[in-house]
């Protein structure tokens, strides 16, 4: 008879745990954030979306270039938000903007010898910004959370 009981005691304890456990476990999917009131346009929020690091190899012609780029996003709309939410969407989002900035890096080489360390990141946001309007007109802003930069003659 203790047996009888024990088996769904046991179960609705472990069930109980597990489900309480799986919001550590699992948290809950990114929420819009929003930024600066000065910032947006008109009322409007801002949706973060964080792309997470980008890695370039930079060819220059008297050095090779490594640069990593943490990247947070911000799109206007909610609806262009939930659709690059999700995982084919963001990435999507995150090859366009390694094309961008692969792109912006060969051309304009805006890295030269000695300004790694000074970069203007709020620049090089903006022109980021610029390249993936055209592909995704609701991206607004973006945010360089961390620019690290290595360089190595070329051989």
């Amino acid at each position: 008879m203790k047996k009888l009981l024990a088996i769904p005691l046991v179960a609705l304890v472990m069930g109980g745990a597990g489900f309480a456990l799986g919001r550590y476990f699992f948290p809950p999917e990114t929420t819009a954030t929003a930024t600066d009131p000065e910032e947006t346009e008109g009322n409007g929020v801002l949706y973060k979306l964080p792309l997470g690091s980008l890695t370039f190899q930079v060819l220059q012609p008297t050095r090779i270039l490594h640069i990593v780029i943490d990247l947070d996003v911000f799109v206007s709309d909610a609806a262009v938000y939930e659709q690059l939410g999700n995982t084919g969407g963001r990435a999507r989002l995150r090859d366009t903007t390694i094309a961008s900035v692969s792109d912006m890096a060969e051309t304009i080489l805006w890295v030269k010898t000695g300004e790694e360390r000074t970069i203007d990141k709020v620049a090089l946001a903006q022109q980021i910004v610029q390249k993936l309007h055209n592909s995704y007109p609701a991206v607004k802003s973006a945010q360089i959370n961390q620019f690290l930069v290595s360089n190595k003659a070329r051989q």
